[in-house]
């Protein structure tokens, strides 16, 4: 069920959004303090067991002004992740919003020093692991797509296999390929040492970004997470986008 949004006011719009940057920027500065049970967690499930310890889905829909998802298995307070008739479709204006106001350091110096060792200790490995699935895939559009249709035709025919995306753990090592034949296997872009990425996190990432194509949302997910590591990372993001 989505949070219902009732006419507001230029005002309380502007009140509404006021708070919110609030919130953002106390949650980067206290980022490592907060949810202190998800330190069982890893990668991105860590990060979000945190956030959700600062604002819940409800509350974030609320404070932006939009449903977060479209349509898709998702109640008002869980996330379905293995559904296998249906997928969380997002609301295509949603990572719009992300973008918008996740990144208050961008036009604040000081905050953005205060909260770069944040982003080393909690987020730059995650941040980065996202990249990295993204832009392997990304490196093979036709790949990319037809990933993204199969999904579709079997979450809408009601046979996605629970363990589906089981076949993509190997996804980074150099030698991945989708056929034996040499000729009709698929090729990618390879960055060496990208395949000591636990493959846990690898099958889990690609599941992500094949549902963002599927959806339509990945070039807006996509830019947002760019536009983090061109803030917090640049180094590294010169170095996985101007290499030969």
């Amino acid at each position: 069920m989505q949070p219902s949004f009732q006419f507001l006011t230029k005002g309380k719009i502007a009140e509404r959004e006021e708070r919110f940057k609030s919130l953002v920027e106390s949650t980067w500065i206290q980022f490592p303090k907060i949810g202190l049970y998800c330190e069982k967690e890893v990668s991105y499930h860590k990060l979000f067991c945190k956030l959700q310890t600062v604002i819940s889905l409800p509350k974030l829909a609320e404070y932006l002004g939009i449903p977060i998802f479209i349509s898709g298995p998702h109640s008002k307070y869980y996330l379905e992740r293995n559904d296998q008739s249906d997928f969380g479709h997002y609301n295509p204006e949603f990572p719009k919003k992300l973008r918008d106001y996740l990144l208050p350091a961008k036009q604040n110096p000081k905050l953005l020093q205060i909260t770069k060792p944040i982003y080393e200790e909690w987020i730059k490995q995650t941040a980065r692991d996202f990249f990295i699935i993204y832009q392997k895939l990304d490196s093979n559009p036709n790949f990319f797509r037809k990933e993204a249709d199969r999904y579709l035709m079997l979450v809408e025919e009601g046979r996605l296999d629970p363990f589906y995306f089981d076949r993509f753990i190997l996804f980074l090592y150099p030698a991945y390929t989708d056929n034996e034949d040499p000729e009709e296997s698929s090729k990618f872009k390879v960055f060496g040492g990208d395949e000591v990425m636990d493959a846990q996190i690898v099958k889990e990432l690609v599941g992500f970004w094949i549902r963002r194509k599927a959806d339509g949302t990945d070039l807006e997910f996509i830019s947002g997470l760019v536009a983090l590591l061109n803030l917090y990372d640049p180094e590294f993001l010169e170095f996985r986008t101007n290499s030969k």
